[in-house]
C-alpha cells in the first residue's frame, strides 16, 4: 500500500497527543462544548506532567508513564517499577494547579517494550480515525490513549455516544480491551 504525504501527515498527527484535537477544534469551534482555552489548559497540565517526570528527577528514570488531560482532569497510565513511584506521581500531579481529578492506572511492572509502543500508537492513530469518521459522536469530545493494547477513553459524551467510542474502539483490529473514563452529558426531556 502506497501512502500519499497527506495521508501520512494525517496518520502522523494523529499519533501525536492533542493534533487531532486541535486541527477539529478550530473548524467546530462554535459546536464545540470543550472550549478552544480549556484544551490549551488541558494540553498545558499533560505538558507539565511530562516535564515534571524528566525534570532532573532520577526517580522516574526507566519507567513507562502516558498521560492525558480532558476538562482538568488527568488520566496516568503506563508502568512502574515500583510503588512509591505510582505513588509519587500520583502526588505530583495532585499538587499541579488547574487539576480537578487524577485517574492513576498505572500498573506496577516492567515497562513494556519498545515494539508493544509502537503498536499502541498505530492502535490509537487506528481508534481515533474510526472516531473522527464517525458520525455517532464528536471526535474532539473523547481523548484516546493505548498501554499494552487496552485503549483508554475519557471525555464528555451523552451515553450513547459514550457506548458508541467503546464500540469503535473495541472492534479496532489489535485491541485487547477498553477502558472508559467518560464524565456524561445528562439529557433532560422536557415536556
Amino acid at each position: 500500500m502506497r501512502l500519499t504525504s497527506a495521508t501520512l501527515a494525517l496518520l502522523l498527527c494523529a499519533v501525536t497527543t492533542g493534533c487531532v484535537n486541535v486541527a477539529t477544534t478550530g473548524a467546530q469551534a462554535l459546536y464545540n462544548h470543550h472550549s478552544i482555552q480549556k484544551s490549551i489548559n488541558d494540553q498545558m497540565t499533560t505538558l507539565h506532567v511530562y516535564q515534571a517526570l524528566n525534570d532532573k528527577n532520577d526517580d522516574f528514570k526507566g519507567v513507562n508513564i502516558s498521560v492525558a488531560t480532558y476538562n482538568s482532569e488527568v488520566l496516568l497510565t503506563g508502568q512502574v517499577r515500583n510503588a512509591w513511584q505510582r505513588d509519587k506521581l500520583e502526588n505530583m500531579v495532585k499538587n499541579m494547579s488547574g487539576v480537578q481529578h487524577i485517574y492513576n492506572l498505572v500498573s506496577i511492572s516492567n515497562p513494556s517494550s519498545s515494539l508493544t509502543r509502537v503498536s499502541d500508537a498505530w492502535i490509537t492513530a487506528k481508534v481515533k480515525a474510526k472516531l473522527i469518521a464517525s458520525f455517532d459522536l464528536d471526535a474532539t469530545q473523547v481523548k484516546v490513549l493505548t498501554e499494552n493494547g487496552t485503549v483508554y477513553l475519557m471525555g464528555i459524551l451523552q451515553p450513547d455516544e459514550a457506548q458508541a467510542a467503546v464500540d469503535l474502539a473495541r472492534t479496532t483490529d489489535g485491541v485487547q480491551g477498553v477502558v472508559k473514563v467518560f464524565s456524561y452529558i445528562k439529557i433532560s426531556h422536557t415536556a
